[in-house]
């Protein structure tokens, strides 16, 4: 004898629906009981902790190894090739830094965060025609940043990050051989990279001024309360990733400090250098093909304690060489 059931409008039996609710409650309870447990456990912990291996194995792919043939030399007959370990470590990521107003600050080294975490660990020239690679020398216990071609394709010049300064070093393009070329340190927080004069003699950089003091430091105690100004109206303002907005007027001095650089371009051969005009807070420059002219943009005062330093007044300038 077959025993129809009563059905409820989805169809199923509702005795066994019931059924089905009461079954579930005590599997509920369970699983919220081990998760609970789970997670004491991982407070009980206090470290870091690794995700699934399915995102783990993501996170970590080997994206490093991947070569991209876009940076080739102005006679077409080599790519450069910039060479990565792989995700920046922690302890780079953990070096003292500033956030002022948006620019991030390796001051110890006086260059730009991003060189510090993102720099590279090496470099090679393929052969656009054979496609034989050649390792590029490059200093033991630094990063390389901006590699840039020489007019002729004969030279690589690139920023050298150590642990505390940042160096121009020029390579030869058939050999691999390295040179390094500044004497003074770079100011690498505004510009971060080099630029060839036409004639493949000289390359222009931004300097670590001579005789300049030491870090302004913070008052011990507040000198005058945290002013803003306002014309009595509601604006919009932006909503940042991260604090980096200007706090007060040591804030302000610092950024000062750390964006002020000496322009210059230096022999590659000799490594002589030649200073151009006065230190400036120079945040872009453009040398004329012949090397005599610049156009350089200067970063301007008053800063604003509610933007951050892009937004800020610039002047365009054209400097001559004397």
């Amino acid at each position: 004898m077959t025993r129809v059931l009563p059905r409820t409008s989805a169809g199923w039996p509702f005795m066994v629906v019931g059924a089905l609710a009461l079954a579930s409650a005590p599997v509920q309870a369970q699983n919220v009981a081990q998760q609970g447990a789970a997670e004491r456990e991982l407070l009980a912990i206090e470290g870091y902790v690794k995700p699934p291996a399915v995102i783990e194995r993501i996170v970590t792919a080997p994206r490093s190894q991947n070569v991209t043939l876009a940076n080739q030399s102005p006679d077409r007959k080599h790519f450069l090739k910039v060479e990565s370990d792989g995700l920046p470590t922690v302890a780079d990521y953990g070096k003292p830094h500033y956030y002022l107003a948006g620019l991030q600050v390796d001051p110890r080294a006086n260059r730009n965060r991003s060189l510090t975490t993102r720099g590279a660990a090496g470099l090679a020239v393929i052969d656009a025609t054979t496609g034989q690679s050649r390792q590029v020398e490059v200093p033991k216990g630094a990063t390389v940043s901006s590699p840039s071609w020489s007019p002729d394709g004969a030279q690589i010049a690139y920023i050298a990050n150590f642990d505390d300064a940042s160096h121009v070093y020029v390579a030869d393009a058939g050999s691999g051989k390295s040179r390094k070329v500044t004497r003074t340190p770079l100011l690498a927080t505004l510009v971060t990279d080099v630029d060839w004069t036409a004639d493949g003699k000289n390359v222009v950089v931004v300097l670590v001024p001579d005789g300049r003091g030491a870090e302004p430091r913070h008052p011990d105690i507040e000198t005058g309360p945290l002013v803003r100004l306002s014309e009595g109206k509601k604006a919009r303002t932006r909503t940042y990733r991260d604090w980096t907005l200007l706090r007060d007027p040591h804030e302000r001095a610092m950024l000062e400090y750390y964006s002020t650089g000496q322009l210059a371009i230096v022999d590659v051969k000799s490594g002589a250098t030649r200073k151009i005009g006065a230190p400036a807070m120079i945040d872009e420059v453009d040398a004329s093909p012949d090397g005599k002219w610049f156009r350089v943009s200067i970063m301007q005062e008053p800063f604003s304690y509610i933007a951050q330093y892009q937004a800020y007044g610039h002047t365009e300038e054209l400097w001559d060489a004397s």
